[in-house]
């Protein structure tokens, strides 16, 4: 249980001049009635420690070798907002703003990490916290995507979201497509993803991904003792036709992502991952694409969640063709597939 009234007070830090909005909140808890006065604004550098102490129990972070510094520099997001209290910080808030195309006047918009706090949850701050965040764009045209759990459903659809695809999360292990038998090789080689393969694989995923975004393989290649990947090209026109992103972690190996123009390249670069590298093996992928589900599902991968996408607006941004080259998404909460 608990109720909150906006109090409209607009102030300055005191620490350096950043717009903050403060709210009065009042919960009930533990049989007592606490008030407490809440405070939003933009995050600035020297939050990034307290941040991290925050996302240290968060599974986005624990599955994947990134921690909140690097997301935060290297995903940076348009808009990232933390919420705190006189019991520190509670918690965070982001979007990330794309251009569809260089002439576009529509952009669209993506809610990234909404993360409370353990002990402050199922009090609605969280609710407030993604109302501020959604606010900020003062264009009606944009489009606004989240990725959301299926419990979460019913608050988005009360803000005019609608439901768009989902996205389903499997683990299992990266050896069962070490021995593959049933794959054609002639014509296509496999190799190591290398700074003169960027260019390539940037043209390659605009032809999937909605927009180019040659500055996320430039930014992936700065982290080459945790990230590794593999491009397959054919052998007669040098043509690139998938890649494949590995994200190390100490007890996961997340895949994502994983782009290719079949099944048969889709197997290609997962048995040369299953080659040089061993451990249990994250990953998510739409659901439209039901030859990829298939394929894991036979390798005994299991399910561990599913991520709903919803929007908001009349941008059309997926095709369902797309879908059938998606094996893994891009292991990136702010990420558009």
């Amino acid at each position: 249980m608990s109720n909150h009234l906006c109090s409209n007070v607009i102030s300055y830090c005191a620490l350096a001049p950043i717009l903050t909005s403060q709210y009065s909140f009042w919960l009930y808890r533990n049989e007592k009635i606490e008030s407490l006065n809440l405070f939003i604004r933009p995050v600035i550098s020297t939050d990034i420690y307290d941040l991290k102490l925050l996302f240290s129990d968060c599974t986005l972070f624990q599955r994947a070798s990134i921690d909140f510094s690097m997301y935060y520099f290297t995903f940076r997001p348009k808009h990232s907002y933390i919420i705190t209290s006189k019991h520190g910080l509670l918690g965070h808030a982001s979007i990330k703003q794309w251009n569809l195309t260089k002439d576009s006047t529509t952009i669209v918009l993506m809610l990234g990490l909404v993360y409370i706090r353990s002990d402050y949850r199922k009090f609605g701050i969280g609710e407030l916290l993604t109302n501020y965040v959604l606010k900020i764009p003062s264009n009606d045209n944009n489009s606004i995507h989240a990725n959301i759990l299926t419990q979460h459903l019913p608050f988005y659809i009360r803000y005019g979201f609608q439901a768009s695809f989902s996205l389903v999360g499997l683990v299992g292990k990266l050896n069962e497509f070490y021995n593959l038998t049933n794959v054609i090789e002639e014509e296509i080689v496999i190799q190591q993803y290398e700074l003169s393969d960027i260019l390539d694989i940037a043209t390659y995923d605009s032809r999937i991904y909605p927009t180019y975004r040659i500055h996320y393989f430039e930014q992936l290649r700065e982290h080459i003792y945790s990230i590794a990947g593999y491009v397959a090209r054919s052998i007669k026109t040098n043509a690139i036709l998938g890649y494949v992103i590995l994200n190390f972690s100490q007890e996961f190996i997340k895949c994502g992502p994983l782009y290719a123009d079949n099944i048969n390249i889709a197997l290609l670069l997962l048995r040369q991952c299953a080659t040089d590298y061993d451990g249990m093996m994250l990953l998510a992928l739409p659901e439209d694409n039901r030859i990829a589900m298939k394929m894991f599902e036979s390798k005994h991968f299991k399910q561990t969640h599913i991520l709903h996408r919803v929007y908001t607006g009349n941008e059309n941004i997926f095709q369902e063709k797309v879908f059938e080259r998606i094996w893994a998404i891009t292991d990136d909460w702010l990420s558009l597939i």
